[in-house]
């Protein structure tokens, strides 16, 4: 399993610049949300006295007035997006199974990433599939349009799968709250809900898994059919699970130590200026690129163990 993944995280390397390249990507749409919301920002701030607390920290008394009429894409702009806040409040939205906002713009720009992410998943897994490494801009666009209907076809029946998960879980997270309120232990009662909710996790990482080493084997085996491949899929992971599973495992412990990394630095760091805030966003960006290399490594590592363990 370590060696699969190892391999991976090698293929990466070879290909540092399809990280890259995903960033970048990444950052384009999100400046369809940020550019609005910048220039909404700098309209409310302009001539207010809170803009120098905005500038030097966070106004918090501000905010709160302020957010009361905010409406569409400024309903974005929470404290929780500062720090390590981004990855609890993606964790809750995850267990809560809720759309982060109705804002048509916002889940335009949502069902765009996601095609995005889809498209690009045919030209990075074929990448990788070269063990020599080494990429074309052209041979990589090439790839992502080929392979995006199958992977497209993989990614709607992940979804379907992952709303089956959600929908059997909301009368089990019910009958367990119930039990949870009866129990006259405090820490009982509390064990039975974070219970639940790993179980919950552990069932959407499972869909993950079988969706994701699905799109390997459209890639690897060139498969036509998204139905077929995800049954190979599962009863690879099937016969895999722990080998599979691990790879998980390393790549989240990785992900935390990363997060706790940032959390560290951004409370011991001071932004005071436009200067600070600079750094401070490049530091962001880093993590964003250390993110996306767990992710691609973990894609990489997957075609690797397929290969490996793969009839």
């Amino acid at each position: 399993m370590l060696i699969t993944l190892r391999e991976g995280f090698r293929s990466v390397g070879r290909n540092w610049g399809l990280a890259a390249l995903v960033l970048a990507t990444n950052l384009v749409l999100a400046l369809v949300l940020a550019v609005p919301l910048a220039s909404r920002l700098q309209a409310d701030l302009e001539h207010q006295g809170a803009s120098v607390g905005m500038m030097y920290g966070f106004d918090f008394d501000w905010w709160s007035r302020w957010s009361d009429d905010a409406r569409g894409v400024a309903s974005s702009f929470t404290p929780e997006i500062f720090g390590n806040g981004f990855a609890f409040k993606n964790l809750d939205l995850l267990l809560r199974g809720r759309i982060p906002g109705l804002d048509p713009t916002i889940l335009g720009v949502g069902v765009l990433y996601l095609l995005v992410q889809v498209f690009l998943a045919g030209g990075l897994l074929g990448v990788f599939r070269a063990p020599q490494g080494g990429w074309t801009f052209r041979g990589f666009v090439h790839g992502c349009g080929f392979y995006f209907a199958r992977i497209l076809r993989v990614s709607l029946l992940a979804l379907a799968l992952a709303g089956a998960v959600f929908a059997l879980d909301a009368p089990f997270a019910r009958w367990v709250d119930d039990l949870a309120r009866e129990r006259v232990s405090e820490r009982a009662a509390v064990a039975l809900v974070f219970g639940r909710h790993a179980l919950l996790l552990f069932a959407l990482l499972l869909v993950h898994m079988a969706s994701s080493f699905a799109k390997v084997v459209v890639v690897r085996e060139e498969r036509r059919s998204a139905a077929l491949a995800l049954v190979s899929s599962l009863g690879f992971c099937t016969r895999n699970l722990f080998a599979a599973l691990g790879q998980y495992g390393v790549v989240i412990v990785l992900g935390l130590l990363l997060l706790a990394a940032f959390g560290a630095f951004d409370r011991r760091f001071a932004v005071t200026g436009w200067r600070s805030q600079l750094v401070l966003l490049g530091v962001f960006q880093a993590v964003l690129l250390g993110r996306i290399t767990l992710r691609l490594g973990l894609l990489a590592g997957q075609l690797e163990l397929l290969r490996a363990r793969g009839r």
